[in-house]
């Protein structure tokens, strides 16, 4: 008994031409687009590796803003031992972070903080000794 299911068609199985060959063009759609598909997985790769090396540069970007929105927004009665300790706590998680080595979880709690202490559009001596406390209590490289 034999079946009248043609056989299933794949990749390169064009319809046989006169002269008994397969269709050349039907291969061509198969290489090019695989050639297309190397082409872009290499330029993905080069893309992660140059945002790699310029991610630190870009998080100490980002970290230095932050730092600026803090010390411009403390208040003029707060004292100078109290903002020096909080840029040297400050500078000290920007060299962690720097080096891969700060948690996600805590500079996210970090930012939580200095968004609640910016939430009013100044930082009182209370709320800046909380942020360095915090910051001291963050691990180290």
């Amino acid at each position: 008994m034999s079946s009248s299911v043609p056989p299933p068609v794949g990749p390169g199985d064009a319809p046989i031409g006169p002269s008994g060959t397969r269709d050349p063009q039907a291969r061509g759609v198969l290489k090019w687009g695989l050639l297309g598909c190397a082409v872009l997985s290499v330029v993905a790769i080069v893309g992660m590796v140059l945002f790699l090396r310029k991610a630190p540069q870009i998080v100490e970007t980002l970290l230095g803003a932050t730092e600026a929105q803090v010390v411009a927004a403390i208040e003029p009665e707060v004292p100078a031992a109290d903002r020096e300790a909080f840029r040297t706590e400050y500078a000290a998680f920007v060299a962690t972070a720097r080096s891969g080595k700060a948690k996600p979880d805590a500079i996210q709690g970090l930012q939580t903080r200095i968004v609640e202490a910016l939430k009013d559009g100044r930082v009182n001596g209370e709320e800046l000794r909380g942020l360095t406390d915090h910051l001291r209590s963050m691990p180290k490289p």
